[in-house]
């Protein structure tokens, strides 16, 4: 073969070589996008919080998928967790609980010694008990401090009528001394019964029969009205009150707009203009 011809030869053997590359090259081609895009259809059919990994793979290989969107963050007012996503604690209620109805029985509670504030030496003389109807879950010794300090404050009765509260004790009481007031403090059921026929609907106190009757109610929730969230200020009046109609005072009306209400005010329906005060004796100006 002449050397023209050989070279002819070289150059078609080049060609065909070329050829057979190409071809090779488009089937990889070919078929690495065919498996690019079944890829792409099973992530894109993954249903929210499927393998997260596999779709980031996919998605920087072919740059055709975007990342799956990441999971919401848990919503800051969610009772269950916190901003951080951790658990939290429900908070409990703090709502006081209220008895509707007591067991029927009271009991004559003794006073603690340190809760008598002033015993004036003369004056008309009002002997008292402290008493609680069995049932309605309520300290009873913090209940029997707290009428013993209001009637023997110097803000009180002793102070206003001359007067001098004297405690009869659960042995006195069983023994059958006099008790001039019975300050006793009812659930609104017992309350109902104990006012009758006057009516306290399960809502308001009263003074009826030797008894100044707290309805429980109010002692455990005050009036929001009249004292907002101050329930301590709202017994003082509720003691000073029922106890005022026991030593003779009936009710009061507001003297005028913006002054203090005097205590024989029905402060538990509203203070008529006039603003809350839980003493017999004139508001300090």
């Amino acid at each position: 073969m002449s050397t023209r011809a050989r070279r002819r030869e070289q150059v078609a053997v080049r060609r065909r070589s070329l050829s057979a590359v190409a071809v090779l090259a488009c089937l990889v081609l070919d078929v690495w996008a065919v498996a690019s895009g079944a890829a792409g259809q099973d992530v894109g059919r993954q249903p929210a919080g499927g393998p997260v990994g596999a779709a980031m793979s996919v998605g920087s290989r072919t740059g055709a998928l975007a990342p799956p969107p990441a999971a919401p963050a848990p919503a800051m007012n969610d009772p269950r967790e916190r901003g951080d996503g951790q658990p939290s604690t429900p908070t409990p209620s703090a709502s006081p609980t209220v008895v509707p109805e007591g067991d029927g029985t009271f009991t004559v509670l003794p006073v603690p010694e340190d809760a008598v504030q002033e015993t004036p030496k003369s004056g008309r003389t009002v002997r008292y008990t402290v008493e609680a109807e069995g049932g309605l879950g309520i300290d009873t010794n913090d209940y029997a401090r707290t009428v013993a300090s209001v009637l023997t404050d110097p803000r009180g009765w002793q102070t206003q009528d001359k007067v001098r509260f004297v405690n009869v004790t659960p042995a006195q009481a069983k023994r059958g001394d006099p008790v001039d007031v019975r300050v006793t403090l009812a659930s609104p059921d017992t309350t109902d019964k104990l006012c009758a026929p006057l009516e306290t609907r399960g809502r308001v106190s009263c003074f009826a029969n030797g008894r100044a009757v707290l309805n429980a109610k109010r002692w455990v929730l005050g009036v929001e009205e009249a004292y907002g969230k101050d329930v301590a200020t709202y017994r003082i009046y509720q003691v000073n009150h029922e106890v005022g109609h026991g030593i003779g005072h009936g009710h009061a009306a507001c003297p005028g707009k913006g002054k203090p209400a005097p205590v024989m005010l029905q402060q538990s329906y509203g203070l008529d203009g006039c603003t809350a005060w839980p003493w017999p004796t004139a508001k300090p100006s």
